[in-house]
């Protein structure tokens, strides 16, 4: 009988995460299929101008390809902790599809790369 109760309290348990994160998920996906968001997790200033323009870049480079893209910053520990909640790290950046995470990477120079990979 406590192996059923440890098991079935283990199952909401990882029922809970999954929907903490898929909730987070859900605050940074766009709505329609042609539409990219890049986000870039930082932990205490937003990144410098040269990395924003960098970013910049790829979302013009996507906008040749027909898909709208938007970039925003967000602090990876604000209210919700989206270094657990989404296993970020600082200057990670993720961006997400109206389905979810496509892609992370790590810097604009290695996001440019996955890009430059799309058919």
């Amino acid at each position: 009988m406590k192996k059923m109760l440890s098991m079935l309290f283990v199952a909401f348990f990882m029922a809970g995460c999954a929907d903490a994160s898929g909730r987070a998920i859900e605050e940074f996906k766009p709505s329609k299929d042609n539409e990219w968001h890049i986000v870039v997790f930082y932990e205490n200033d937003p990144p410098e101008e040269a990395y924003q323009s960098s970013l910049n870049g790829i979302k013009v480079f996507l906008a040749r390809k027909n898909i709208a893209a938007k970039v925003s910053y967000q602090k990876i520990e604000d209210q919700k902790n989206y270094r657990k909640l989404l296993q970020v790290e600082p200057q990670q950046i993720v961006v997400f599809d109206y389905k979810g995470i496509r892609l992370k990477a790590r810097s604009p120079e290695v996001l440019e790369g996955m890009v430059l990979q799309l058919n």
